[in-house]
């Protein structure tokens, strides 16, 4: 009676349903599967699977699973690998291994809910498959409104999430019985190159070359390194209500969103720990609400699948927004003149991270006052953080846009110059991501109140334009 589990973006042991579910009823071997997978459009346009992992959480998963695998095998458990089409590997590991029962965390992006609902379908004839919770606080489906819809607005959102109970976190699970029975099946699926070496993967491709080493020298990807941060949570909460926009404090932010990224942790060990611990009301309220802002981004897209690349607001999609290929160079490679957008693309390019704090400048300078399209800026994160997520990373980047779900408003264009006056007033970020001798621009490539005069005859220009429709004809 083997049990397969097919982990995705759950790499860790503890507060784990899916991986609990799977020793707790194993009469045999239990044999996890991570795909590094690909994402098939159908003939309907359709798209079936995961966003593509950008090259920095492909960097960080690689070192992570790196870190898994191990463990799990002191469990008994091995864990193996795959590349391409998730519905194919599956189909061809369940047939070769024959388990009783396959056990995998639900997905919450429609795209990747459609191929799971495919896969299961298929399977349900072979095997006894269970989906489980464990990546959000709640499910899309069960948080409503009065009205009887989802949630669009964060603030009650956030008060309604925050209402909800904290069942106990689960343990780790204890070990099972060896794979044995199993590794004749494992050995033909390597033969046949289904199953692969993670360093086979691909996971490494495309990066930047330095990353191998940069990336590593400030983070230490793993469940038990992300477990010690969030044991120290009495070190860097205490005053994050005051400190989380200062991002010349290097514990101004928690930093554990590339461990939720990945599942290194659940959202609710975050919860439990912010809730536990011995900081100021006003702190764990200030944080938690950022973790909350992470579970209405996820419940969006749920209900929302074109939030990739469509704003939420129609109107918006014809937005003139100016697209030039040298103004998003600069801004990529960070030499706009602007000291503080530069230093964090700097800190992007160097660590996989920004503050947030810079980000929501970065984005807001690049839609407004360069008026290039948010799809593009949104693109380039996906690609450069360790903590790129599927909903989170495009709906933030709505957000600034005023494109999205409880927009900014049109008219907010924040001032690079004064944020950086007001939230590093002793330069001490942009003094540390700028690197010595770099060529820069003395004059900003673009004029700031100019751009910003620009950027809000725009926004009249689609309100206009919206409301025109919006008006009956007149027959």
């Amino acid at each position: 009676m083997t049990t397969l589990i097919w982990l995705r973006d759950d790499l860790r042991l503890a507060d784990h349903p899916a991986l609990t579910a799977a020793c707790s009823g194993a009469h045999g071997p239990v044999v996890a599967l991570w795909i590094h997978e690909t994402r098939r459009t159908d003939e309907d346009n359709n798209r079936h699977g995961p966003r593509p992992l950008g090259a920095a959480t492909r960097w960080w998963y690689h070192r992570s699973l790196q870190q898994l695998a191990p463990r799990l095998a002191d469990l008994g458990i091995p864990l193996v690998f795959a590349r391409g089409d998730a519905a194919s590997i599956v189909r061809r590991v369940v047939a070769t291994l024959q388990p009783t029962f396959v056990h995998w965390t639900r997905r919450y992006a429609p795209a990747a809910c459609r191929l799971d609902a495919a896969i299961k379908e298929e399977l349900k004839s072979r095997a006894d498959v269970h989906s489980h919770p464990g990546s959000l606080l709640a499910e899309p489906w069960l948080m409503r409104t009065a009205s009887g819809s989802h949630y669009q607005v964060f603030t009650p959102f956030s008060h309604a999430v925050a209402d909800l109970p904290l069942a106990p976190l689960l343990p780790e699970p204890p070990p099972v019985d060896e794979p044995d029975g199993a590794a004749t099946a494992l050995a033909t699926l390597r033969e046949d190159g289904v199953l692969q070496n993670l360093e086979d993967l691909g996971l490494l491709d495309d990066g930047p070359a330095w990353w191998e080493d940069t990336l590593a020298q400030h983070w230490e990807p793993g469940e038990l390194a992300a477990r010690e941060q969030l044991d120290a949570v009495d070190n860097w909460l205490p005053g994050y209500a005051k400190r989380r926009d200062l991002p010349g404090e290097e514990t101004s932010t928690s930093r554990i969103s590339p461990r939720l990224r990945c599942g290194e942790l659940s959202p609710r060990q975050a919860l439990a720990a912010a809730r536990s611990s011995t900081a100021a009301g006003e702190d764990i309220t200030a944080w938690t609400r950022q973790l909350y802002w992470r579970e209405f981004c996820w419940h969006l897209l749920h209900h929302r699948e074109q939030l990739e690349d469509t704003p939420m607001r129609p109107a918006f999609a014809q937005f003139p927004y100016h697209p030039n290929d040298h103004l998003v160079r600069a801004w990529r490679h960070g030499r706009t003149g602007i000291d503080l957008v530069d230093s964090g693309m700097w800190q992007l390019w160097q660590t996989g991270w920004m503050h947030n704090r810079v980000r929501m400048v970065a984005a807001s300078l690049f839609t407004k006052n360069m008026l290039q399209p948010w799809q593009d800026g949104e693109q380039w994160f996906w690609e450069t953080l360790v903590d790129a997520d599927e909903a989170n990373n495009p709906v933030s980047w709505q957000w600034v846009a005023g494109c999205g779900a409880d927009a900014a408003p049109y008219f907010r264009v924040f001032n690079p110059e004064l944020q950086r006056t007001r939230f590093d007033p002793h330069s001490s970020y942009v003094k540390r991501w700028t690197p010595e001798g770099l060529a820069r621009p003395v004059v900003p490539i673009v004029d700031l109140a100019e751009s910003r005069r620009e950027a809000l005859a725009a926004y009249e220009q689609v309100r206009a334009a919206s409301a025109a429709r919006a008006r009956p004809q007149r027959g």
